[in-house]
């Protein structure tokens, strides 16, 4: 995850335009799937529940995948 959009996440700030699911595809793939919970609480008024639904099942399939691994 860049330092810039990890800097964004952890002060929840929203200078650069970084897509809700390229934030979150950052995020799983540095194995940081709590924070993704996180990030799509915060953004789940503004995104549509489809984008949403979407970045869960990926999540869910990444972190099943790392377990599967482990």
């Amino acid at each position: 995850m860049s330092a810039l959009s990890k800097l964004e996440f952890e002060r929840d700030l929203d200078c650069v335009d970084i897509s809700l699911f390229a934030q979150c595809r950052a995020l799983i793939s540095e194995g940081m799937a709590t924070e993704v919970d996180q990030l799509i609480e915060r953004r789940s008024g503004a995104e549509s529940q489809d984008e949403l639904d979407r970045i869960r099942l990926i999540k869910d399939l990444a972190t099943g995948s790392t377990a599967l691994i482990n």
